[in-house]
């Protein structure tokens, strides 16, 4: 039996463009899913009725049939737009309280953080689980190479409505306000952070930059323990400014093209390159730099496998060409 999954067809560039018919009514004609275990459809489905129940604004989606498992490429538009509808219709529906917000964007955001562990492991730091430690390349030998990959790097066709999306989420309004306040406090350029904020957090405001973990506590995953101290719940710039000194970007003064890429590849590790010599998706997935192959669990590398995240260079390649930012030099 096949299984329906969501597919987006189209995507806006802001939260206005996220409101429309709810997608749970739609969910719901559809027996095949309500037999179907509970995955993070039925579970995002419920979710959605919950929130109209108290008046809040879901995005509609569209639906087709898919006989494969769950796609993060799809799970993560789908749950942040979700997330994204109902904050911002929140003040405008008297019959919704702060607790009820906060608890349908707490669970969504649960949802999105485990389809997001699934999709990628954590950081290659000091204290993380890596099994073989990696010295990482001087930034002299490979600056060239970075800049020739940019130079020649092409968003491929069929993720280019993806790509769209994650540009909507860097540049929609409440997220820019917050990237330019860790600019301030940290002189860390904003769309860096935006970038991190994407890769890490798949841009939910709710979960540490460090990691993708929950703002209600320090993280638990690698690094472990951050922000120390911290005194829950508390606000997502300070975390993010915490994020950021932890990995001493607030001591670069050099925020050239080439030291950006180094930076963001080594903010998530070195072994695709040193290792499995690819270029690492975590910069080039959805372009013509990169096809295959990507760590799939601690320490586990699968040739075949393929990246469900756009890649770093990626979105700052996009941000380019929407005229968004000027070129790096």
């Amino acid at each position: 039996m096949k299984r329906v999954t969501l597919n987006r067809r189209q995507v806006g560039t802001g939260f206005a463009a996220a409101l429309a018919m709810p997608f749970a009514l739609r969910l719901g004609s559809l027996p095949v899913l309500a037999q179907s275990t509970r995955g993070t459809w039925s579970q995002l489905s419920d979710l959605s009725e919950e929130a109209q129940r108290l008046g809040l604004s879901v995005p509609r989606m569209g639906l087709t049939p898919s006989a494969g498992a769950e796609e993060f490429s799809e799970i993560q538009p789908a749950v942040v737009d979700f997330i994204d509808s109902v904050t911002a219709s929140a003040a405008d529906t008297p019959g919704a309280t702060s607790g009820d917000v906060d608890s349908i964007v707490d669970r969504a955001s649960e949802l999105l953080r485990a389809a997001r562990n699934l999709e990628r492991v954590p950081r290659d730091i000091p204290e993380g689980p890596q099994a073989t430690a990696i010295t990482a390349p001087k930034f002299e030998d490979i600056a060239d190479d970075y800049r020739k990959l940019f130079a020649t790097c092409v968003i491929k066709e069929a993720n280019r409505s993806e790509v769209t999306w994650y540009v909507s989420k860097i540049v929609d309004a409440t997220r820019r306000t917050a990237y330019a306040a860790v600019e301030e406090e940290t002189c860390v350029p904003w769309f860096f952070t935006a970038i991190i904020h994407g890769m890490e957090c798949s841009f939910d405001m709710t979960s540490h930059l460090h990691n993708g973990d929950s703002l209600k506590a320090k993280t638990k995953q690698v690094p472990a323990g951050r922000p120390n101290p911290w005194l829950p719940p508390s606000d997502w710039v300070s975390s993010a400014c915490d994020a950021i000194r932890y990995d001493k970007l607030d001591e670069k003064p050099d925020w050239d093209l080439a030291h950006m890429l180094y930076r963001w590849e080594a903010y998530n590790g070195w072994r695709s390159r040193l290792l499995h010599n690819i270029n690492t998706p975590y910069l080039w997935s959805y372009s013509n730099h990169y096809t295959k192959g990507k760590f799939v669990a601690d320490n586990v590398w699968d040739a075949n496998a393929v990246s469900k995240q756009c890649g770093a260079a990626v979105m700052l390649k996009a941000l380019v060409e929407g005229g968004h930012i000027a070129p790096p030099v």
